[in-house]
């Protein structure tokens, strides 16, 4: 009896101190912290409809953190839909900044069918809205999109004027017809690029050289290891997500 009291003495007052020893040491990922995961609990994300001059509605999440922060806007890519961002939006929420979330015209709530043309249209669409109805700072609007969105997101900032940055996650230099040159050597030119793409993903390799080469403004090219295309890249390597960030905050306008 004596014996079993020791052991429980033991277990009950020395847990505490083990699991201090054995503490993990955390490092940036693209886990989301303990703010992001309060933020993203808080913040109420605003449902947007808008309709294109072609009678098509395009279907949105706003999420408003500060009106004095910057505002990202999401592209998804290829058979996905604004959902697919859910980890990133929880990092940017954390990070302060506003974030839209939309669906590409033919895919989630967003009606018509898949046409890229006109969701180059589409993309300039979503900046009028938060310039003008969003409530948040129009001066400081920045985009990111993965694979096809990734192509919206670079020619979208290049038509607009004001638009900050653009990052580029797996891009291709011709998807479907809507080519980057103009976009690189001239739209951009006065703006800052992001490229994330893998060492063995296709269209990316293919396009790279063709990107430099037209790039006129400020260019960072980051090439990971293996073959994981847009979104699974930001899973298979979780450095990924500290460094959107970081570029966020250099070049967003905050």
């Amino acid at each position: 009896m004596r014996l079993l009291l020791f052991i429980v003495f033991l277990v009950v007052f020395t847990m505490p101190t083990l699991a201090q020893e054995n503490q993990p040491i955390i490092f940036a990922t693209a886990t989301p912290s303990i703010e992001t995961e309060i933020l993203t609990a808080f913040v109420e994300p605003e449902s947007v409809i808008l309709r294109a001059e072609d009678g098509a509605f395009l279907v949105g999440d706003f999420y408003r953190v500060d009106p004095a922060s910057p505002t990202i806007i999401l592209l998804h890519q290829l058979y996905t839909t604004r959902a697919s961002w859910e980890d990133v939006i929880g990092a940017l929420l954390g990070a302060h900044y506003n974030v839209l979330a939309v669906d590409l015209r033919g895919y989630g709530d967003s009606s018509r069918s898949i046409n890229w043309r006109k969701a180059v249209d589409d993309t300039q669409l979503w900046f009028d809205w938060v310039r003008t109805e969003a409530g948040v700072r129009g001066d400081a609007i920045s985009t990111m999109g993965s694979s096809m969105g990734s192509t919206l997101a670079i020619v979208g900032c290049a038509n607009d004027e004001l638009c900050k940055t653009s990052i580029a996650i797996s891009p291709g230099w011709d998807y479907y017809g809507i080519v980057l040159d103009e976009a690189l050597s001239v739209g951009m030119a006065e703006r800052s690029l992001m490229i994330l793409y893998t060492e063995r993903d296709r269209w990316p390799v293919l396009g790279m050289d063709n990107i430099e080469e037209a790039s006129a403004g400020l260019l960072e090219i980051n090439q990971f290891t293996g073959n994981a295309h847009g979104m699974d890249m930001l899973t298979i390597h979780e450095e990924t997500l500290p460094m959107i960030l970081d570029w966020f905050a250099l070049h967003s306008g905050r």
